[in-house]
């Protein structure tokens, strides 16, 4: 039997998680052999989500197992999706309006917000990494926290065998050949970024006509001057996130307001009939479970090989989101022809400003804080000194009075 364990399973967004297993063809044939179990701090919550998956995965032959115990949910797990949300969305809520309040853009994984949030965390997540080593040694850890590069950086340096799961590129591929009405799985394309930040320098047919090139040679329609826009500036194709660096995101407050109140809305539903999938979940797009955590766990148990994007430390302690070929136990790096372009620049801030985030996240000071800050290119700089006094006394209180791993969703 193969025993999946997804940690902060309480989540009602969870359902679409069963939803995506339930509808991959890859999986059909292994479900029989799978001992789900579904981990949270919400008895009614985790309770009802069990009870769904009971109802959609039943008929593969699937085993589905609901607790609030860390302990024996993760014990001989092999593979551990870990979507816990430490806090909660209202710590998320909290995070963005700090984010807010100094004016910039409010995103969980980037930003004085994403910052915020690693050091937040830094206890919990650290806590919870020496417990599934303790516990599951030899598990296949797929991390979904953000910020997702941070995150997974703390579980690999506890030896974790873990990777950090990120749609975007695939999506932003996708997008792309929409543009040009192309089917994106018949490309052969590239990427490289750092947590959510990256680029696409290589985007071909299968015949090798390059459709960068393409873009520039056509005339320009609201279909693809994004794109061509991007390809003549950087030398690539950019993800949503780079928005947020060239002044193109308007000011937000964040979501995680609005998602309490769906959440809130969905478990009510769920509770209600758990046969049933509420018809509000259709309100969170949520592609990454249908694209990319459970293509990824197929391919980890065999059932088919997987092109994935993952956060894989590839220099040291710093992660790097690369494409990889997974089948089985074997993660292998997609290599690609080397391209220059002023994307390059970029992705050489992107790499600064990690190393600095890690610098001080291993040792926190309001200076080192701050220059992390100040080489995100989001906090404006007037506000780098009051921001990282912030974030220290948060982690400061955080070191005095540690959450456990207990306090999840």
């Amino acid at each position: 039997m193969t025993r999946v364990c997804v940690l902060g399973g309480s989540s009602p967004f969870t359902v679409a998680l069963v939803d995506a297993i339930e509808g991959s063809k890859a999986l059909s044939h292994r479900l029989g052999e799978w001992v789900l179990v579904l981990q949270g701090r919400n008895v009614q919550n985790v309770d009802a989500v069990a009870h769904y998956a009971r109802h959609r995965l039943g008929a593969f032959g699937t085993s589905v197992i609901s607790t609030t115990d860390l302990d024996a949910a993760l014990a001989d797990a092999e593979i551990v999706v870990v979507q816990t949300r430490f806090g909660g969305l209202e710590a998320r809520a909290d995070d963005e309006l700090f984010a807010s309040e100094l004016g910039c853009i409010a995103d969980e994984t980037l930003g004085p917000c994403g910052l915020l949030s690693a050091f937040r965390q830094i206890r919990p997540v650290d806590d919870l990494a020496i417990r599934m080593k303790a516990i599951c040694p030899g598990a296949f850890v797929v991390n979904m926290i953000n910020p997702l590069s941070l995150t997974t950086a703390m579980m690999l340096r506890r030896g974790l065998a873990a990777v950090g799961i990120c749609e975007l590129p695939l999506a932003t591929l996708q997008a792309f050949a929409r543009a040009l009405r192309i089917d994106p799985t018949e490309l052969c394309w590239s990427y490289e970024g750092l947590n959510h930040r990256g680029f696409i320098p290589i985007a071909r047919t299968r015949d090798g006509e390059d459709l960068l090139q393409r873009v520039l040679r056509l005339a320009p329609d609201s279909a693809t001057q994004k794109y061509r826009d991007d390809i003549l500036r950087l030398g690539a194709i950019s993800t949503k996130y780079f928005a947020l660096f060239d002044g193109g995101a308007s000011h937000n407050k964040g979501r995680a307001v609005a998602l309490i109140s769906l959440r809130d809305a969905i478990a009510k539903d769920l509770i209600a009939d758990p046969t049933q999938c509420p018809a509000q979940i259709a309100k969170r797009d949520m592609p990454w479970y249908a694209q990319a955590v459970v293509p990824l766990v197929a391919a980890r148990v065999g059932a088919q090989g997987y092109d994935a994007t993952i956060n894989v430390a590839v220099d040291g302690p710093l992660v790097h989101e690369r494409r990889v070929r997974v089948l089985g136990d074997r993660i292998d790096i997609l290599e690609s022809e080397p391209v220059n372009g002023p994307f390059r620049d970029w992705l050489a801030a992107f790499e600064h400003h990690e190393r600095l985030s890690l610098a001080a996240l291993a040792d926190p000071t309001p200076y080192t804080i701050g220059a992390a800050l100040e080489a995100d290119r989001i906090t404006p700089s007037d506000k780098v000194q009051t921001a990282a006094a912030r974030i220290f006394r948060t982690w400061r209180d955080a070191a005095s009075n540690p959450p456990t791993v207990r306090g999840q969703q």
